[in-house]
């Protein structure tokens, strides 16, 4: 199945605490890890796959030709400007595909976070596999850890985990469908939790599984949690 994928990376990426946007830090350089930043590790394994047509990258509005000089050398990479918040990136980086006449009958496209750089390809062709199978679907683990509901520091109730499942990415849609479950949302003022949570809206989203090593690096020391993740892959 032939697919693009739009990656958004314009995240500020305050919970890092980093002065550069943190998909260019690399997972566990202080201590001899990867010499590729967290946004080419991510990018690499769509580019590493014959099946991926496109690879947009929707960028922070002043770094985009940091990230355009960053990835040469991936010709499917299209780096555009993406937006405050996610969600926008994400519709501006389906739009590109739009204008690419890329967004056709039956193609599908994948959404993934580009801070999760220890995507697999069996996690991506699972994702693939469930797009063809149910038509839309969402990367996803069963929760194991104890869930519960907080008010300020006060515990107010506990989340039944046998139905509970940490959500992650790829998501994988018909791009027609992304595209029009995003214009939806930006006509009706929605924001969504995420794009499954977008086309929920308009048809069922199944879930496929994911992988607990897919984790999204968000805090310092998930750099070291990546590298040891990326050395075991």
């Amino acid at each position: 199945m032939r697919y693009c994928v739009v990656i958004p990376a314009a995240g500020s990426g305050t919970r890092m605490g980093s002065a550069v946007p943190k998909v260019m830090l690399k997972p566990g350089a202080s201590r001899g890890g990867s010499h590729h930043t967290i946004l080419q590790l991510t990018v690499q394994t769509f580019a590493a796959d014959e099946r991926c047509e496109r690879i947009v990258v929707c960028a922070p509005s002043e770094h985009v030709q940091e990230f355009s000089s960053h990835l040469l050398g991936e010709p499917r990479v299209a780096v555009v400007a993406g937006e405050v918040t996610r969600q926008r990136s994400v519709l501006k980086g389906v739009e590109a595909l739009e204008r690419e006449g890329r967004l056709v009958q039956g193609c599908v496209v994948l959404v993934h976070d580009a801070a999760r750089c220890c995507v697999s390809a069996e996690v991506i062709a699972r994702v693939l596999e469930g797009v063809a199978e149910h038509g839309a679907v969402t990367a996803a683990v069963p929760a194991v850890d104890s869930l519960c509901r907080v008010e300020g520091s006060v515990i107010a109730g506990y989340v039944e985990r046998a139905t509970a499942w940490t959500v992650q990415t790829p998501q994988g849609f018909d791009g027609l469908e992304l595209l029009r479950a995003h214009r939806a949302a930006e006509e009706q003022a929605v924001e969504g939790l995420d794009d499954a949570a977008l086309v929920a809206r308009l048809r069922p989203v199944s879930v496929v599984l994911g992988h607990r090593l897919n984790i999204k690096v968000t805090q310092p020391e998930d750099l070291l949690v990546a590298a040891a993740a990326l050395e075991a892959r």
